[in-house]
């Protein structure tokens, strides 16, 4: 198991420990890496799965970011249990295949790498999202994105809409249930179509 105690990590699983420390990763970047699954709203009440996530990671790739993306995928299913019963289907926005293509092909912050939103598509976004949570307020929601588009959409909407869960599609477990309930931008963010369910042998479609 694992206790904090200020800045200092107690690790007592002696696997885990050799696993990640101090080779391949020295203490400050776990504690960098942990802190960036906090700001993710993942709570480290429970260790010893996020460690292991961590562990597994660090077969793959010891790119900070990478990092962070493949423990958040591995916990995937506990992301969405956050918001949604496990025999639930999960509410799901998506972004228009142009609006996202936009926002990816746009400008990129020049120290992170990351998307920037212009002002008027956040508050665009921002507003269609928290539309749906008013209209949907007894079920938790999740925007499913991009990957590359996720840590920009969760920043914005952990402003204007934090209740709203915000996914890649490589996050949302292929077992999980989905209702679109809404498509955010373009044509369609107008006319909004009928919720519709979408089994696991459909989920490709949303990665389209």
């Amino acid at each position: 198991g694992v206790r904090l105690v200020g800045s200092e990590m107690c690790i007592r699983d002696r696997g885990l420990v050799e696993a990640i420390h101090s080779d391949p990763l020295s203490l400050a970047a776990i504690t960098r890496t942990l802190r960036a699954l906090l700001a993710d709203g993942i709570s480290l009440a429970h260790p010893v799965p996020i460690l292991s996530s961590l562990a597994l990671g660090l077969q793959i790739t010891k790119d900070f970011e990478t990092l962070v993306d493949h423990i958040r995928a591995d916990l995937g299913g506990w992301l969405v249990g956050q918001v949604c019963p496990p025999t639930h289907a999960l509410a799901v926005l998506t972004l228009d295949a142009e609006l996202e293509g936009a926002i990816l092909g746009g400008m990129k912050d020049p120290a992170t790498g990351q998307p920037v939103i212009e002002p008027d598509c956040a508050r665009m976004i921002g507003d269609a999202v928290s539309a749906h949570i008013a209209e949907h307020a007894d079920r938790g929601m999740a925007l499913i994105v991009q990957p590359p588009a996720r840590r920009a959409l969760a920043a914005l909407l952990r402003q204007r809409a934090p209740t709203c869960l915000v996914l890649s599609i490589t996050e949302l477990p292929v077992s999980q249930s989905v209702e679109v309930i809404g498509v955010i931008g373009g044509a369609q963010a107008s006319t909004p179509s009928p919720p519709q369910l979408i089994d696991e042998s459909q989920q490709e479609a949303l990665a389209a």
